[in-house]
C-alpha cells in the first residue's frame, strides 16, 4: 500500500513537474512574439523633401531647395537599433540679377555683364546607426538616427556662359530623428517621416566654411524578412 501511494506521489510529482515545465517553454516562447522581434529583419525607405540652407550655405544660396530625394537601406537588430547605409541626391540653385562683375585674366582686368546662377548638387554617402523607441514589429517606431561619412559636392556658379566650378569628395555628418508608421502592427509597407541637419565640409570662394542644411523629408517605408 505504501508502494503504490509513494508511486502515485511521484507520478502526482513528475505530472505537475511537467506541466510547469511546459507552461514555462511556453512562456518562453512568448518572449518573441514576432520574426521582427527575434531575428535581424530589413528595411528599406524612399523619401522626398525641401532643404533649408543654413551656415555658409546661406551665404551662397539663401532659397529653400525643392529637389531633395533620399534612399536609405537598414539592418534592424533584436534590441530596437539599426545599422544602415545612406544616400541621396540634393540640389539647389538660385539666380541673381544682371551685374557687372570684374575679373582678372594674365595681367589685365576684365569686367562682364551677367547674369550670375549659383547652384549646388550634393550625393551623400553615409553609414548611419538609428536607436527605436519601439519594437521592430510595432506599428508606430520613432527614432533617432546619427549618420557619417561623405558626400560629393559639386559647387557650380554660372556668369552668364561663364563657370566657376569646384567638385570633390568632402566629409558630411547628419544627425536625424523621425517616425515609421505601418498602420498595423507587422505590417510591412509604410510611411516615414524624417527631420535631418546636414553638415557637409565643404568650403569654396562664396559658400564659406562648410555646407549645413535641415532637410524635412517624408516617403514610404517597407520591412522585410
Amino acid at each position: 500500500m505504501k508502494r503504490i501511494m509513494a508511486l502515485m506521489a511521484l507520478l502526482s510529482f513528475t505530472t505537475a513537474a511537467l506541466a510547469q515545465y511546459r507552461n514555462d517553454q511556453s512562456g518562453d516562447n512568448n518572449l518573441f512574439q514576432s520574426p521582427y522581434d527575434e531575428y535581424v529583419t530589413f528595411n528599406i525607405s524612399a523619401r522626398y523633401g525641401v532643404a533649408f540652407p543654413m551656415g555658409g550655405t546661406q551665404g551662397y544660396i539663401d532659397k529653400v531647395s525643392p529637389t531633395n530625394f533620399a534612399l536609405e537601406g537598414e539592418w534592424l537588430f533584436p534590441k530596437r537599433f539599426s545599422l544602415g547605409l545612406k544616400t541621396g541626391y540634393q540640389y539647389n540653385k538660385q539666380r541673381l540679377d544682371r551685374q557687372v562683375y570684374s575679373y582678372v585674366e594674365g595681367n589685365t582686368q576684365q569686367d562682364i555683364s551677367a547674369v550670375q546662377t549659383r547652384t549646388l548638387s550634393i550625393i551623400p554617402a553615409m553609414a548611419s546607426l538609428s536607436y527605436y523607441f519601439a519594437g521592430n514589429a510595432a506599428a508606430l517606431r520613432p527614432y533617432i538616427q546619427f549618420a557619417g561619412g561623405g558626400a560629393f559636392v559639386d559647387y557650380t556658379n554660372y556668369f552668364g556662359t561663364l563657370a566657376d566650378q569646384k567638385t570633390g569628395f568632402k566629409g558630411a555628418i547628419a544627425p536625424a530623428i523621425g517616425v515609421k508608421y505601418y498602420g498595423k502592427r507587422e505590417q510591412g509597407l509604410g510611411a516615414e517621416i524624417q527631420a535631418q541637419y546636414q553638415n557637409v565640409f565643404f568650403n569654396y570662394d562664396q559658400l564659406k566654411d562648410s555646407a549645413p542644411s535641415l532637410m524635412i523629408s517624408a516617403g514610404i517605408s517597407y520591412r522585410f524578412y
